[in-house]
């Protein structure tokens, strides 16, 4: 027989939770060992136990559930986050997902449902709906059309920002440490790859990019 999935929720809706934990706990694979109202609560408690798998609301404060998801990892990198959320917002999905969440189930998910899911994330593999991954390939395509750097690697990037410097191919080579063939290669295919024709335009996307700590200061002389 297999170990039970230990298990710890975290919730402020305490008789939602509670309801749920006596639900869970009576499942032959699953054992509850422990329970929060607040992230700041789980972030104590949670160490202490040591889950498999954290189940969390979606809409935690103080901190946030990315920010609670992200110091839990730190503190137990074998550690398994699901959250639970009514409509999979766009920008909450991204963000507990780089936060390094296991996934996102609907509020709506039976309890079979989301015994799978906990199963799911206890063996390492990503939880997800079909409308939660839908909310995540829409919002990359808007960032991508958004932001024309969105796609760059970070040598790219770097190339990027020396040429709308205003440097040269060798100057950038002495810079970057390659050779001037390299980088007149780079530069054209940096040039298709933003669907510029010349290098003056780089020069203009670059100070359209530019960031705000990157201006000249005002009275510099």
């Amino acid at each position: 027989m297999s170990t039970p999935v230990r298990l710890f929720l975290v919730s402020p809706a305490r008789a939602v939770r509670r309801a749920l934990a006596l639900a869970l706990d009576a499942e032959d694979d699953i054992e509850v060992v422990g329970e929060a109202d607040t992230s700041r609560e789980a972030l104590a408690r949670v160490p202490a136990v040591r889950p498999d798998v954290v189940l969390a609301g979606s809409r935690l404060r103080d901190p946030d559930s990315p920010d609670m998801c992200r110091l839990l990892l730190e503190a137990l990198p074998d550690l398994h986050v699901l959250f639970i959320d009514v409509d999979a917002d766009q920008k909450l999905v991204a963000e507990v997902m780089t936060a390094g969440a296991s996934g996102m189930v609907p509020e709506t998910s039976d309890e079979d449902d989301l015994v799978d899911a906990i199963e799911t994330a206890a063996a390492g593999q990503t939880v997800m709906s079909a409308k939660a991954l839908r909310t995540i390939l829409h919002a990359s395509q808007k960032v991508v059309a958004q932001d024309p750097l969105a796609g760059l690697t970070p040598l790219e990037r770097d190339l990027f920002d020396l040429v709308g410097q205003g440097l040269s191919n060798a100057e950038i080579a002495r810079e970057m440490r390659l050779a001037p063939g390299t980088v007149r290669n780079y530069v054209s295919r940096l040039l298709r790859k933003l669907g510029v024709e010349r290098r003056a335009q780089l020069v203009i996307l670059a100070a359209r990019q530019k960031r705000p700590a990157e201006r000249p200061s005002a009275g510099r002389s």
